[in-house]
């Protein structure tokens, strides 16, 4: 709205003008008078020049006070032209750094990807040599219980060998009171039972026996505590 005002302003401002210049041409003309030593013609000519000369002044004033662009155009274009170039390069500048960094950040993307595979393999590598290592402990603790087994076994053969080194050094000094084809004592345990009774029929048997060999004179070995059959 506000161009088609000025527009309008401008027109009819530059109308009068002309109406203005022309009319005072024609008066000159008619009473022949002279400007600067003309003829009366070329004084008319001259004063409708001024006229067109005025208009023009006139509406290029009207439209730099009113526009700022129009100023621009007229008196800044320079100004705007070297704006131009610096914005130009700044804008060619930051393309430039734009591709820059795309393209770091291609290669930093491409780098992140590998990380990413070296992290799920190593995760997949910890991961099976956790699972190896609980299997291993698993064996391990195994492996400790059957030496304790064994060492517990050892202890009890030692013992039974230390047992039966000492009965043989307390027969080779005693006296005999049986012989070897002589009947201490007999009896019949019967198997398909717990095994505790079995045992404990198997000892009561077994104390029987050493009670009637000490009965007949047998004595018991003073560091086993035990009479040997």
């Amino acid at each position: 709205m506000y161009s088609l005002i000025l527009v309008f302003t401008v027109i009819i401002i530059s109308g009068l003008i002309a109406f203005v210049g022309d009319w005072v041409g024609l008066k000159i003309g008619k009473k022949r008078v002279t400007i600067f030593g003309l003829r009366p013609h070329s004084t008319a000519i001259f004063i409708t020049i001024i006229s067109g000369i005025l208009i023009a002044i006139i509406t290029v004033t009207i439209l730099a006070i009113s526009s700022n662009d129009v100023r621009t155009a007229l008196f800044g274009m320079e100004e705007l032209k070297e704006k131009l170039s610096y914005l130009s390069r700044e804008v060619e500048l930051r393309n430039m750094q734009l591709s820059s960094t795309k393209e770091d950040l291609k290669k930093k993307t491409t780098q992140l990807q590998e990380m990413e595979e070296k992290y799920q393999k190593l995760s997949e590598d910890i991961k099976s040599k956790t699972s190896q290592l609980e299997e291993l402990l698993i064996i391990r603790e195994g492996l400790i219980e059957e030496k304790d087994k064994l060492d517990k076994e050892v202890e009890e053969l030692n013992a039974a060998i230390k047992a039966l080194y000492s009965g043989i050094a307390w027969v080779r000094e005693g006296e005999v009171i049986f012989g070897s084809e002589e009947q201490i004592a007999l009896t019949i345990i019967q198997g398909q039972r717990p095994i505790e009774e079995i045992k404990e029929e198997l000892f009561g048997f077994l104390n029987e026996a050493s009670n009637k060999v000490l009965a007949m004179g047998a004595k018991k070995d003073e560091r086993t505590n035990q009479v040997f059959i």
